[in-house]
């Protein structure tokens, strides 16, 4: 097997990935690095060794429209100076985080359905990681919706969070941030 199913790099990349489904990878199902960018749109991408996608080193992709679901570890991991847009994603039932910014990693992320990550929780932003959350639906994860520390500082604005088995946001250990205008009930 190999480690990664689908390898985006370098500067001038721009693929469309389309309807396609990603899965049983021995790594990552898609890897987005070294200012690549592209159009990742409705695939299913599941049940990878790693995480769905791996965004990191400058890379700014559009991630939309996609179900995400069943990996052993994130949904979406962007860290090392990450970027991109994951907009209007179903990502559940994951390992580890529905998606985990850190390093210095910065995306935006709207409109996504985030829930049901039986052993961690909804988003993680931490070491320095920042993100522009706006508008998604955060619910069912066994730990908590959005969880900030060791100086992640997102910016996390009218999301709907709910019944997360811990708390709703979780800010700790140095963690910053803007919250505003979120709907926060039964966590």
């Amino acid at each position: 097997q190999s480690l990664t199913c689908v390898s985006i790099h370098r500067k001038g990349a721009k693929p469309r990935l389309w309807r396609n489904r990603i899965h049983n990878c021995g790594g990552t199902g898609i890897y987005i690095y070294d200012s690549a960018k592209g159009t990742i749109e409705d695939n299913d991408i599941y049940e990878n060794a790693q995480s769905g996608v791996e965004i990191s080193e400058a890379a700014n992709p559009d991630i939309k429209f996609n179900r995400i679901q069943g990996n052993a570890q994130h949904g979406i991991l962007v860290h090392d100076n990450g970027k991109g847009d994951c907009t209007d994603n179903e990502i559940f039932k994951n390992r580890l985080a529905g998606i985990e910014v850190r390093e210095s990693g910065n995306p935006k992320i709207h409109r996504n359905k985030i829930y049901s990550h039986e052993s961690s929780g909804g988003i993680y932003i931490h070491h320095y990681g920042r993100a522009d959350i706006e508008k998604n639906e955060i619910y069912h994860n066994s730990l908590s919706g959005v969880s900030c520390w060791q100086s992640g500082k997102p910016i996390c604005r009218q999301n709907r969070i709910s019944m997360n088995g811990e708390f709703g946001v979780h800010i700790r250990d140095g963690g910053w941030g803007t919250y505003e205008a979120n709907n926060l009930r039964n966590n």
